[in-house]
C-alpha cells in the first residue's frame, strides 16, 4: 500500500490530479466500485474466510463445540489441509528457480546479462524467496495471491524499487474479472485500517480531513477475522481510519488514488510503465482456481469435506470406546446415572440390588459400530492423502523403489498440480517483468550492484556509471538502464545454489568412485565461503608449483652420469687413436721381412674406420645427454605448464556440461 516513508509517487497536494488530460476523480465511483466488489463477490469472501480458519485449525464452530461438550464427546482436531498445504508451498520452495534474461537477437545479449543481474540484485536484497512462498500460501488457502512493488525514496536522491506481499483478506477488485491473471478487470486495490497520526505525517495538508474521517468508512471492509479481534475494542477503534488504496483504469490507462471513506488523500496517474510507454497497475495478483461462478478458491475447499469427516469420526470413536451402552429394565430399583459412571471407568464396580437381573451392556453392537468408524476414518484420511498431488511427492513410502521409479511417481504428482504450478509460474514471469520495467524506469542515478551467482564475473556491476565512448573518446553512461535496448525475455533459469549443490554431491560419489574429478572443481562447487574456496586454491596452486620445480639431488645425479658417460668417451676415443698408432706401425715392415699384403691393410683399414665409427657414436650420445640433461629443467616447467592448461580446460569443460544441463 503506502510505504512507511511516506514516499508517494506522483502525488498531488489537492487531492487531485493536476497534469492535463488527466481526468478528475469521482470519489464516490471508486467507493460504489469497492463496494461493488463486496456484494457480489460475499460468497468468496467468507469461503475466503473459513479457507483460512480451517488451514491454521480452527475446524469446529462454536454450535458444534457447545454440541459436543453437552454430551461430553472430547474435540479433536487432526488438521491434515495445513500439513497439506504446507507440502505444496515445500513443493515450490524445491522448484524454485532465479530470474534470467535471454536476447531475442545476439546484439541484446549484453543487455540481458544486464538484465539478469539487476533481477537477481533487486530479488535478493526484497527477500524474493521468503515472499514469493508467501504469495504461494496465500494462493493455495485464499485462492488468491500476489505482491505489490513498492517505491522508497532513496539516501541519495534516487527511488528505490521493492515488493511487499499482498494481504488477501485486505485485497479487492472487478468482480467481472474471470482471468487468473486479473488482466480483464478494470481495478484493485487494498484496504486496511490505519493510525490516525501515522496518515497525518504522510499527509500533513490533509490533516483536518482525516481526523473528520476517524471511524468512517466502516462499510469498506470484509471484516476479516484480525479487523474483528484487534479494531472492536474502543481504545483501538476511536482512533482508527478505513484507508484504501485504489488503482483503476480510464480507458487504457491505470490511475491511483488514496482515499478515506469521507475525502481523497491523493491521487495521480500511474508511474510504472512497461516496454511499449503503457502503465500497468502495481498490484501483480493471481488466482489458484476459478469456479463457474467467477469466484476464485485454493485448495481447501476441496479437503475440507473429508478434514470434518476425519474430526468427527475421530471424535466419535473415542466418545464410543469411552462410552458403553446399558440394557436394563426400568423400575428395577438399579441407580442408573451409578451404572454409567462405573461402566465408564477401567476399573469400574458396578452393584445393583438382589433379586434383580444385572445389566446387560451392547459392547458387540458397539464394537461394529467403532470399526465402521474406523474405516470410514481411513478412507478419509486416504482422501486427503492423495489429494493435488501423491506422498511420493514429499519423499513417502518411496523407501523401497528405484530412482526411476520414484521419479515417475513424483512426476505424476506434480502433473496434478499442473494449473496451480502454470499459474504460479506465469505470476512470477509477470513479476519479473515488472520489476525490471520499474528498475528501468526509476533507476537514474549512478550506483553498484553485487553480482553472487557466477564467480567467473565480476563481484560489482556498475550501472549508469560515467565513463567514455570508446569510438567517439566523449564521456558517456555506462550501463544505462534508461537507454538499454530491451528487446529481451524475461524468463526463469536453474537455481544456481541448489543446481550446484546437486552437481558437488554428483562428483563427490564419481570421485570415490575413482573417477577422475578435479579438486578445483569441488571446491568451487562446495558450500564453502569465497575467501574459504579463494584460500584453498591457493594452496593446491602452491603445491602443484613447487612439484614443478626440478629437484637439485636428482639435476646431481643426471649430472653426474653424463660426466660417467664423458669419461667413457674420451677413454673410447684415447683407445681408438692408440689403435690407429699401432696400426700405422703394423704397416711398416721390418728389415728383412716381407711387407704386407693388399688384403691385410684393407682388414686394417676397416677395423679403423669402425673403430672411428664407434667413437663418432660415442662422443653424439654424450653431446645428445649433454643437451637433455641442460635442457631438463625446462622440459619439465613446460610439462607442468601443458597439464595446468588441461586440467583448466576440464575444470571449464565440467561447469559448461553443468550449466547446459537439463533441470
Amino acid at each position: 500500500m503506502i510505504n512507511q516513508t511516506g514516499y508517494v509517487p506522483g502525488s498531488a497536494p489537492s487531492g487531485t490530479v493536476s497534469s492535463a488530460g488527466t481526468p478528475d476523480v469521482d470519489h464516490g465511483k471508486l467507493k460504489r466500485e469497492y463496494l461493488g466488489y463486496l456484494n457480489n463477490k460475499s460468497e468468496e469472501i467468507r469461503e475466503q474466510q473459513d479457507a483460512r480458519r480451517y488451514y491454521h485449525g480452527t475446524q469446529w464452530t462454536a454450535k458444534q463445540i457447545k454440541a459436543l461438550n453437552a454430551r461430553k464427546q472430547p474435540i479433536v482436531t487432526y488438521n491434515r489441509i495445513g500439513r497439506k498445504i504446507n507440502a505444496v508451498v515445500g513443493l515450490l520452495e524445491r522448484q524454485r528457480q532465479d530470474p534470467r534474461g535471454y536476447p531475442r537477437t545476439p546484439k541484446h545479449e549484453e543487455g540481458a546479462e544486464i538484465a539478469t543481474a539487476v533481477l537477481r540484485y533487486v530479488c535478493d536484497e526484497q527477500n524474493w524467496p521468503e515472499k514469493s512462498l508467501m504469495a504461494g500460501l496465500n494462493g493455495s488457502v485464499d485462492g488468491i495471491g500476489g505482491i505489490e512493488i513498492v517505491l522508497e525514496q532513496g539516501d541519495r536522491g534516487d527511488i528505490e524499487v521493492g515488493f511487499e506481499e499482498v494481504d488477501p483478506s485486505s485485497f479487492f477488485y472487478d468482480p467481472r474479472s474471470l482471468k487468473a491473471d486479473f488482466s480483464d478487470g478494470r481495478y484493485q486495490g487494498v484496504g486496511k485500517w490505519a493510525d490516525v497520526d501515522m496518515l497525518i505525517t504522510m499527509f500533513p495538508d490533509k490533516a483536518q480531513e482525516i481526523k473528520d474521517s476517524v471511524n468512517s468508512g466502516s462499510e469498506l471492509t470484509s471484516n476479516p477475522d484480525t479487523d474483528n479481534k484487534w479494531f472492536c475494542s474502543s481504545e483501538v477503534g476511536s482512533n482508527r481510519v478505513r484507508l484504501v488504496d485504489h488503482w483503476y483504469m480510464v480507458g487504457k490507462d491505470w490511475f491511483w488514488c488514496i482515499y478515506t471513506g469521507a475525502t481523497i488523500l491523493s491521487s495521480g496517474p500511474a508511474y510504472l510503465h512497461d516496454e511499449k510507454g503503457r502503465s500497468f497497475c502495481k498490484y501483480l495478483m493471481y488466482s489458484a482456481n476459478i469456479d463457474q461462478d467467477g469466484d476464485r478458491y485454493g485448495f481447501v475447499r476441496n479437503m475440507k469435506s473429508s478434514q470434518d469427516e476425519i474430526n468427527q469420526r475421530r471424535s466419535k470413536a473415542l466418545h464410543t470406546l469411552n462410552s458403553r451402552r446399558i440394557i436394563t429394565a426400568s423400575n428395577d430399583g438399579k441407580d442408573i446415572e451409578q451404572i454409567r459412571r462405573e461402566a465408564a471407568r477401567p476399573d469400574g464396580v458396578i452393584q445393583y440390588p438382589a433379586g434383580t437381573e444385572p445389566p446387560v451392556f451392547d459392547d458387540g453392537a458397539r464394537g461394529q459400530e467403532l470399526q465402521g468408524h474406523l474405516a470410514f476414518l481411513e478412507d478419509a484420511k486416504n482422501e486427503i492423502e492423495n489429494y493435488g498431488f501423491n506422498p511420493a511427492l514429499v519423499g513417502q513410502g518411496v523407501e523401497n523403489l528405484s530412482g526411476r521409479a520414484m521419479q515417475l511417481q513424483q512426476q505424476a504428482g506434480i502433473a496434478e498440480l499442473g494449473p496451480y504450478l502454470i499459474a504460479f509460474k506465469n505470476w512470477k514471469l509477470r513479476v519479473y517483468r515488472g520489476l525490471w520495467c520499474a528498475v528501468r524506469e526509476h533507476w537514474q542515478s549512478e550506483r553498484w550492484i553485487r553480482v553472487t551467482d557466477d564467480n567467473d564475473v565480476a563481484q560489482f556491476l556498475g550501472i549508469n556509471q560515467m565513463g567514455v565512448d570508446p569510438n567517439t573518446g566523449l564521456p558517456a553512461l555506462v550501463n544505462s538502464l534508461g537507454a538499454l535496448d530491451v528487446d529481451i525475455i524475461i524468463d526463469e533459469g536453474p537455481d544456481t545454489i541448489n543446481m550446484q549443490q546437486d552437481a558437488y554431491d554428483t562428483l563427490s560419489i564419481m570421485a570415490q568412485k575413482g573417477a577422475d574429478v578435479p579438486s578445483e572443481l569441488l571446491i568451487e562447487l562446495s558450500n564453502l565461503t569465497g575467501s574459504v574456496k579463494k584460500k584453498a586454491l591457493e594452496i593446491i596452486e602452491n603445491a602443484k608449483k613447487q612439484q614443478a620445480q626440478p629437484n637439485p639431488i636428482a639435476i646431481a645425479g643426471q649430472q653426474a652420469e653424463v660426466r660417467e658417460i664423458n669419461s667413457k668417451a674420451m677413454l673410447n676415443e684415447a683407445k681408438a687413436r692408440q689403435a690407429m698408432a699401432d696400426a700405422g706401425a703394423a704397416m711398416q715392415p721390418e728389415q728383412g721381412q716381407p711387407g704386407p699384403t693388399m688384403l691385410d691393410a684393407a682388414e686394417t683399414m676397416a677395423s679403423i674406420r669402425n673403430k672411428d665409427a664407434n667413437t663418432a657414436k660415442t662422443i653424439a650420445e654424450t653431446r645428445r645427454t649433454q643437451v637433455e640433461t641442460a635442457l631438463k629443467p625446462a622440459e619439465m616447467v613446460h610439462q607442468q605448464r601443458e597439464a595446468d592448461l588441461g586440467r583448466q580446460e576440464r575444470l571449464s569443460m565440467h561447469r559448461d556440461q553443468l550449466t547446459r544441463a537439463p533441470q
